[in-house]
């Protein structure tokens, strides 16, 4: 089937979404080794409790915003004017559930310190977190973006986020982990800059209305669910916390690194994915639809199995190279970022569903996904405290 699409555009935008993810992962990958160095497990285990708690805590207060932005801005095209109005009006809505969230963070600082660090003189290291939370709210501008198709400055504002996270975490090192949980907590906004004075430089002209409380109730809340379970992946670290000392939390923190390694190429693959399925759904080119799903699973495959050989074959050798300290880590390491190479194929998938609007099928795949990454995660870490 002759797509130009797929020929011409797909493959320049997946490259640079791909080139812009692969360098920012590698800029991240190289500034946690560093941090997981510099801390040790059980301090590093606590860094990494807090950043993944603090980045879970705002798809609560998200209600699924920010797929539905970048969904049907994607449908609406060139219709700036039903754009801005679903822009304006989300906006509002999630600014006023982050408060509210913000606030009871504050209030129960305490008792998060207490549950998830295991020590409520670590309160302090909450409230660097519940900036790092504050600022999550600017990452819904990217994904704004990412609705109208603008890859390279979606690809650049990704790129922004991750290495100015990473690059401020480890200058700021000397000062302790609440400074460098507030240096990784500059990184959304950074990184949101240039999407927001893109927006501020488009031109919203017009004043069409949008049934925005029909989409809300019909695709938002919908959706919400399955965006929080799509997201249980970010919760981990916090709950094993809860169960298990903080040093296997920190080896687990360490090898958990390399599962978002692993994601690289099916996440870049899926910035893409989705919104171009989203626009061919509108248009019912559902034949187009699969056949950019089947060229995505094929190019992945290459990486993938590469990857898995490599896994089997040289993890100790390359655990000992990079942090020796966490060579006890290396069962926790080969499981974790297998199964990363392997859930990569589902990442695509479930891309692909959202796209189609296919919500129920999305959240099955993306719950069992992460089902079977906590218990496998669970059974790991219960068999080292045996």
């Amino acid at each position: 089937m002759n797509l130009p699409f797929f020929k011409g555009e797909f493959i320049r935008s997946g490259t640079t979404v791909f080139l812009a993810t692969l360098l920012a992962s590698i800029i991240a990958f190289v500034a946690n080794v560093t941090i997981s160095n510099l801390l040790g497990p059980e301090d590093f285990a606590n860094f990494k409790v807090i950043i993944y708690l603090f980045a879970f805590l705002p798809i609560i207060a998200d209600f699924g915003i920010n797929t539905t932005l970048t969904k049907y801005i994607a449908d609406f095209g060139r219709n700036s004017a039903k754009a801005g109005h679903i822009i304006k009006w989300f906006l509002k809505i999630k600014l006023v559930s982050y408060l509210l969230l913000i606030t009871i963070a504050i209030l129960l600082r305490d008792q998060i310190a207490l549950y998830f660090l295991q020590d409520v003189s670590q309160s302090y290291l909450i409230l660097a977190g519940i900036v790092f939370l504050s600022l999550n709210f600017f990452l819904t501008f990217s994904f704004i973006v990412l609705g109208f198709q603008n890859f390279k400055l979606f690809s650049f504002s990704q790129f922004l986020n991750s290495t100015s996270s990473a690059i401020l975490t480890v200058l700021l090192s000397p000062l302790g982990i609440f400074y460098m949980i507030l240096g990784w907590s500059l990184g959304p906004l950074i990184g949101s800059i240039p999407c927001i004075l893109f927006l501020i430089n488009k031109k919203f002209s017009g004043h069409v209305k949008v049934d925005v409380k029909r989409i809300f109730y019909k695709f938002s809340l919908p959706v919400y669910p399955v965006d929080l379970s799509t997201n249980l992946f970010t919760v981990i670290i916090p709950i094993l916390s809860l169960f298990f000392s903080q040093k296997l939390v920190g080896y687990y923190s360490f090898a958990f690194i390399f599962y978002f390694a692993a994601m690289i190429i099916p996440n870049s693959l899926s910035t893409v994915l989705f919104p171009k399925v989203s626009e061919l759904n509108g248009q019912k080119k559902y034949g187009h639809a699969r056949h950019i799903l089947r060229k995505s699973f094929l190019y992945y495959s290459l990486i993938a199995v590469a990857g898995l050989v490599f896994v089997f074959l040289f993890s100790e050798w390359f655990i000992s190279l990079i942090a020796e300290t966490y060579l006890p880590s290396v069962l926790i390491f080969k499981v974790i970022v297998s199964l990363g190479f392997i859930f990569g194929y589902n990442v695509i998938y479930i891309n692909y569903l959202k796209g189609r609007g296919k919500v129920k099928k999305y959240a099955l795949f993306t719950l069992t996904q992460n089902i079977l990454l906590i218990l496998v995660s669970f059974a790991l870490l219960n068999s080292m405290t045996l």
